[in-house]
């Protein structure tokens, strides 16, 4: 049954107009000598040609179908919406454009009303067609508007279904489960280039669903980047293909500017069967990013993070190992701080002192009470390199309740 059947059209002809009534239902006698005159002006009208997948008696039956539910409207004997419904459907599933659609309605309205006109002339239903005359194309604004409704309906649909088909496909070249022999088909068929530059994006989804990434994959077309994406778990992820080396640099620059969550990239290759592995490098440049973070992170700028993200659990237990005293400290918070801009500035006590505000004395005193706390002391390498991938390690995975969001933009030049 269509969604329209038994849905009241809420335009009534007044009782009072009882021979428009009468000159209504006179119509509906000559409702095949009308579909006639219809069907002869769409096929000779300027929509003729888009009028061709149409079979001339399946037009016939349309044009038919509406006609005599109009008429029966007026009359009052029919309250259905299920003829232009169905005319809209049809067209849209022929591809027969929608300004096609409202032109046979508009022609179809012309059509009765000439002929009601002429009919009604010298009559006592020419006055009576006057005053309802409001009534009578407002029906035929409600047909062409339901016809034009369906019609989107079916668009919409094809359309989720087309973006469902590419998601199938792209997560299949992604988690590797497609057949090397049709990679080159299916990348194509994602309006992808079959060979070039390839990265793929992975960013995190946010529980409120809103976009990762807006816009980028319009951003990327403007200059002439083809892309196609796919949400799935919690993730929106997508493979992006360029024709060169700069274009890669264009893409990096684009995702970086559209972010709105934590994204990881890929490196860039060449061989579409190594989009799964692309993909996983993708993911774990994302947790590179700190759990406020914002931004992009690209798969092999850095190393450590790459490494403890690759591996959170081992990671969390050389967090714990190292930092398992300073947590539990009252100055935490300023001990790694402190810490980490340290590192920041190559080891320099003075420059640390001008970054945090405090005397050089300060932040020796504090270096101190760090090895006190945790048994490694800054001024060893061996003991400066596991307190440095501790701290990256609680930064990744450890989030202080209010700390800020901090964005990053970490690109790979190579």
């Amino acid at each position: 049954m269509s969604i329209y059947e038994d849905v009241a059209i809420g335009i009534v002809i007044p009782d009072k107009d009882g021979a428009a009534r009468e000159l209504f239902e006179d119509l509906l006698k000559d409702v095949p000598a009308l579909t006639s005159r219809v069907v002869m002006g769409i096929r000779t009208g300027e929509h003729a040609y888009v009028e061709a997948a149409l079979a001339e008696e399946v037009l016939h039956e349309i044009v038919a179908e509406n006609l005599h539910a109009l008429l029966s409207t007026l009359a009052g004997t029919l309250d259905s919406l299920d003829a232009p419904h169905k005319a809209g459907r049809l067209k849209a599933e022929l591809g027969i454009p929608m300004a096609s659609l409202l032109h046979a309605y508009r022609l179809a309205g012309l059509t009765l009303w000439d002929e009601m006109v002429a009919r009604a002339e010298g009559t006592a239903a020419s006055e009576a067609l006057l005053h309802v005359s409001s009534e009578v194309w407002g029906i035929l604004d409600v047909f062409s508007t339901v016809a034009a409704d369906s019609y989107r309906e079916v668009v919409d649909e094809r359309a989720r279904r087309e973006v469902q088909a590419r998601s199938v496909t792209l997560l299949s070249l992604l988690e590797g489960t497609s057949a090397s022999h049709e990679s080159v088909s299916l990348v194509r068929s994602l309006g992808l280039p079959d060979h070039g530059n390839y990265v793929v994006v992975s960013a995190e989804l946010s529980g409120s669903g809103q976009d990762p990434l807006p816009a980028v994959a319009a951003r990327l077309r403007e200059f002439g980047i083809g892309s196609s994406w796919a949400s799935a778990s919690a993730e929106h992820i997508g493979l992006i293909g360029c024709s060169s080396v700069g274009d890669v640099e264009l893409a990096r620059s684009i995702v970086a500017s559209c972010a709105t969550s934590r994204i990881g990239m890929s490196r860039p290759f060449g061989l579409i069967r190594q989009a799964s592995e692309a993909a996983a490098q993708a993911r774990i440049s994302r947790e590179c990013v700190p759990p406020t973070g914002v931004g992009l992170q690209v798969y092999g700028v850095a190393p450590v993070d790459t490494l403890i993200a690759a591996q959170p659990v081992y990671a969390a237990e050389l967090r714990d190992e190292v930092f398992g005293s300073l947590m539990t400290a009252t100055d935490c918070h300023v001990l790694l701080e402190t810490l980490e801009v340290w590192f920041r500035v190559d080891g320099s006590t003075a420059e640390a002192s001008r970054v945090l505000h405090c005397h050089r004395n300060t932040v020796g005193y504090r270096l101190g009470r760090i090895a006190q706390l945790t048994g490694r002391s800054t001024a060893k390498p061996a003991h400066a390199a596991e307190l440095f991938a501790a701290l990256r390690a609680l930064r990744l995975t450890f989030s202080p309740t209010g700390a800020p969001t901090t964005t990053y933009t970490a690109v790979d030049s190579a």
